[in-house]
């Protein structure tokens, strides 16, 4: 199958960041690597010539693809990177349409902003690039399409070391042609990542292309989490490239400087914007949560019309955001069907949004899985964009009022046991979103106060009697 260019997958988003987040924690191996002398060759001339720059810019992109059960889907992002010494750094992903960051050191500030969290801090600049990356809302985005490995090097005072500390051998594919230029090939193996890594032959060893293999990676997630991988039977490809780069270029002023974008919020520190992200350990309550639903008008794969207005003050409705290429989507949405059709009697109805495939490639699935669920098709993802579906599945509970109740992003060994007391609590007339919200600002509210009391002035309400204000993570309830 053939994926329209503006296609939305925001489960590829959510996976690309968070294998890199995985890759960070890494521990460094303990065993000396095996290493053939002409990649360490190529490699120390190449941290050398890194090293002895002044400054260095670059445009690069993520190609990933996941084939799973013959069907293959592509999501491209865009990247943009400049440095300059000691600690002057320009960066941003673009991943469209939802998703992104934007990270800028002008020496004395630095600024990120997270799409995803609708904010942006500022605080003082590390002194060193080093220094900077200890922070995960820069580590995390420069990390993207899992090129950690190759963004931390670039950003050390030893390139070469820091590329090979977390290897146990590296080999030497030889002098490889490129899109045209002569590159040596090395192929590194570690003890939860292996990777490919391109560099150009010749006076300037500059990066080219790096292709992670993520097999270890998953199989540790899997582990870690004690259960069957979503991903197991899931085919991924990412390759990372390296393009125009500009060697200690003359950069302008304006190279270095941070405009935050219009109508977005700024947080009080950059450690808000990670207690109040999905990235949180413990993420607060969706921003739809305790919201009127956005509209929904949609045709059906059956034929037919989807009004999500028609059942306000009728039904309760579930909508489940999905896709076939999505593992714990397919995972999920027999479970959301058991639960709905036990609640059918009582007022319950369930659509499946299906985001942007074709009629067809779903009929197949749906017979194949032997499925009767109602599917509305989202063909351009606006209604997966109005109800913040940037990970996926993504289930919303709608209650009768319009209001939504509950939203749960993924899926759990619990699923169907959570489901079922939540429909169980929204038919017998509770408020769970009101519920959700007022245990999350009274949590907040002794947060605040347990800083208060260490003695941190910004801890301290602004004005007496102020409620404090739920943060719009990205978690369901």
């Amino acid at each position: 199958m053939s994926a329209p260019a503006a296609l939305v997958r925001p489960a590829l988003c959510s996976l690309v960041v968070a294998l890199a987040s995985f890759a960070l924690a890494r521990p460094a191996a303990a065993a000396k690597p095996e290493v053939d002398p002409k990649a360490q060759q190529a490699v120390d001339k190449w941290g050398k010539f890194i090293a002895g720059l002044r400054g260095f810019q670059f445009d690069g992109g993520v190609a990933l693809t996941v084939e799973q059960q013959g069907k293959k889907q592509n999501q491209n992002f865009v990247l943009k990177f400049a440095a300059e010494r000691p600690n002057k750094l320009s960066f941003s992903v673009e991943a469209p349409p939802q998703g992104g960051a934007q990270i800028v050191s002008d020496g004395s500030d630095l600024s990120i902003f997270i799409k995803g969290f609708n904010k942006y801090g500022v605080e003082k600049a590390p002194e060193t690039w080093d220094a900077m990356l200890q922070n995960p809302l820069v580590a995390g985005p420069l990390g993207f399409g899992n090129a950690s490995v190759v963004t931390a090097a670039l950003l050390n005072e030893d390139p070469a070391k820091k590329l090979l500390e977390k290897t146990t051998s590296l080999a030497y594919g030889g002098v490889v042609e490129l899109d045209g230029v002569k590159c040596h090939l090395i192929e590194a193996a570690g003890e939860d990542l292996d990777w490919k890594l391109w560099i150009e032959a010749g006076d300037k060893p500059l990066v080219r292309q790096f292709v992670p293999d993520l097999a270890k990676a998953f199989a540790k997630m899997a582990k870690a989490s004690q259960q069957k991988s979503p991903y197991e039977n899931m085919k991924i490809t990412n390759i990372v490239t390296f393009k125009d780069w500009k060697i200690d270029p003359k950069f302008a002023a304006e190279a270095f400087a941070f405009t935050a974008p219009e109508g977005v919020e700024k947080a009080d520190s950059l450690m808000d914007i990670l207690s109040g992200g999905r990235v949180a350990a413990e993420p607060g309550p969706h921003p739809l949560v305790g919201q009127a639903a956005p509209e929904v008008k949609l045709e059906l794969l059956d034929g037919g019309e989807l009004n999500l207005a028609a059942f306000k003050g009728k039904k309760v409705v579930i909508l489940d955001f999905w896709a076939t290429w999505c593992g714990p989507c397919v995972q999920a949405m027999p479970v959301i069907d058991k639960v709905a059709e036990k609640f059918k009697d009582q007022g319950v109805v369930l659509y499946a949004v299906n985001l942007q495939e074709e009629p067809e490639e779903i009929k197949k699935f749906m017979e194949e899985a032997k499925l009767k669920v109602a599917v509305a098709l989202d063909k351009d993802g606006a209604v997966a964009g109005s109800y913040r579906a940037e990970a996926i599945p993504q289930t919303v509970l709608i209650g009768k009022d319009g209001i939504v109740q509950v939203v749960k992003v993924g899926v759990s060994p619990d699923l169907e046991e959570s489901l079922t007391k939540d429909l169980e609590a929204i038919l017998a007339g509770k408020d769970l979103a009101a519920e959700t919200l007022a245990a999350k600002a009274k949590k907040d509210e002794a947060a605040a106060k347990a800083r208060e009391d260490k003695g941190d002035e910004k801890a301290r309400p602004a004005a007496k009697g102020a409620e404090p204000k739920a943060p719009a993570g990205k978690a369901g309830r």
